[in-house]
């Protein structure tokens, strides 16, 4: 007996697994980010986690941009060029690790290229200093936007070039198991205002989270919209974001089926405000076309903003005029979306709506890779979207998801194709007439079923809410 009892201890020496490591905060995210290499990040899961371990020269807020690590920086006079010099900080990443990072901006090929084709070249000078060259034209508000943004991130040279990862944001990086868990730890340990160690679990369903909250194993998650009645889910521990994203079901230009009147038919078929009340329980708001309403509101100066209009008689007068019918009604239609349960509801939603015109859908739920990945190679007729924004602009409502050269995974889903788009969105001075021009072009194209801007909901626990700065960060 006493023989067993040494075999059994030594058994539970051997295989017991070790402490889990303590954590001030665990968060949710609904999935494991793809990369985070700054250039690659376009997930909404990559772009959370780029707020926390990922910085730029340059940081947006309400106020404007500043830096924290530019010290002074002027424009150098020059006859043909546009060049500017940067004098950086003793606190600032080094001027290699700075040229590094924004050349790879310039020589390397990633998803969102086309918005950096204002970077000339990145040149460093002696006693921390630097010269970045745009090309000519380039508002300085553009290229400080543009450097404030996750891909033009700074990281670590030597590290980078050794397989390892070194970041300049609040937080450092000290773990990642693909599909479980990333921790991250605080770069400086003066900031007490941010918690030292955090622990971002990958969890895609809600209600696992959920469970996890109530047994007080997490301390922030996303409500789905089925999760909003909760009786936790009140004013005092409920984070409210609106007005940062749009979804969508992009229509694939492809096909020649789904000309202008096809397109105009399944917009005018959807009950948004319907499926917005009944559905998302008032957690949704319209848009106006392909962006949040309160962004046209703020351009209109007091004039009053409609949504998308709901006409069941004329989508069916609009289907009838379209170049396939009557046999497009016979042809099944593929509808691709995400295959959680939120989506799934609002995609049936919309099956329902597009059915009684007359129209066959089949829905496809998919996971999340291979949905973007084919939607991406063009395939399927119509697909349920989200568009998260990087920054707080209409612009980024509108390029890369309508420019011509960014069809595909460079954000243009719908391979939407019009020129006169394509050149205001490549104007290098750009105002809000522009803006509202090229969302009345969009408005009028169609490549879109117009849906709604999503209000995200975040359930927080007493200790996430300790730390006040970090509801900007969800």
């Amino acid at each position: 007996m006493r023989t067993l009892s040494l075999v059994f201890f030594l058994l539970s020496l051997t295989f017991c697994r070790k402490e889990t490591p303590d954590f001030d905060l665990k968060i949710a995210l609904p999935s494991d980010p793809a990369h985070l290499d700054p250039l690659h990040i376009t997930d909404l899961s990559g772009q959370k986690l780029a707020k926390f371990i990922h910085q730029g020269l340059w940081i947006q807020n309400p106020e404007g941009f500043h830096s924290p690590w530019i010290y002074s920086y002027k424009k150098i006079p020059h006859p043909t060029k546009n060049l500017w010099w940067f004098q950086m900080n003793p606190s600032s990443p080094s001027v290699e690790d700075i040229q590094f990072s924004l050349s790879r901006l310039v020589l390397e090929s990633y998803p969102r290229k086309g918005d950096y084709q204002f970077l000339v070249q990145v040149q460093s000078l002696p006693e921390n200093q630097l010269e970045l060259e745009f090309k000519p034209g380039t508002l300085e508000t553009e290229w400080k936007e543009k450097l404030s943004l996750p891909f033009a991130s700074i990281i670590g040279k030597k590290e980078w070039e050794t397989n390892t990862f070194k970041s300049y944001g609040k937080y450092k990086l000290i773990d990642w198991k693909k599909n479980e868990y990333i921790d991250v730890q605080r770069q400086k340990e003066e900031e007490k205002k941010f918690p030292e160690k955090i622990r971002f679990l990958i969890l895609p369903q809600s209600s696992t989270s959920l469970f996890l909250y109530r047994k007080g194993k997490l301390d922030a998650f996303k409500l789905t919209d089925f999760l909003l009645s909760l009786p936790e889910a009140n004013s005092e521990f409920t984070l409210a974001k609106k007005g940062r994203s749009v979804q969508y079901v992009a229509i694939n230009q492809k096909n020649p089926c789904f000309d202008n009147h096809f397109r105009a038919a399944v917009n005018f078929s959807i009950p948004r405000e319907l499926i917005i009340s009944k559905l998302l329980e008032n957690h949704a708001d319209l848009s106006y076309g392909p962006v949040p309403i309160q962004y046209i509101e703020k351009m209109a100066k007091g004039k009053t903003i409609t949504g998308e209009i709901y006409n069941k008689d004329l989508a069916k007068k609009e289907l009838e005029q379209s170049t396939c019918f009557p046999k497009i009604k016979l042809m099944e239609l593929e509808f691709r979306m995400r295959g959680d349960d939120e989506n799934q509801a609002k995609g049936r939603a919309i099956k329902q709506a597009l059915e009684e015109i007359g129209l066959t859908i089949k829905l496809k739920p998919m996971e999340k890779a291979p949905l973007y990945k084919e939607n991406g190679e063009g395939k399927g007729d119509i697909t349920l979207l989200t568009w998260y924004s990087d920054f707080d602009s209409v612009w980024n409502f509108l390029d890369p998801l309508f420019h011509p050269n960014k069809v595909g995974n460079g954000g243009n889903r719908s391979f939407y194709q019009n020129k006169e788009v394509g050149n205001i969105l490549d104007k290098p001075f750009k105002n809000n007439q522009d803006a509202i021009k090229a969302i009345e072009i969009i408005r009028k194209d169609k490549p879109w079923i117009f849906l709604w801007s999503i209000q995200e909901n975040y359930l927080v626990s007493k200790e996430f809410l300790r730390y006040n700065v970090l509801a900007d960060f969800l």
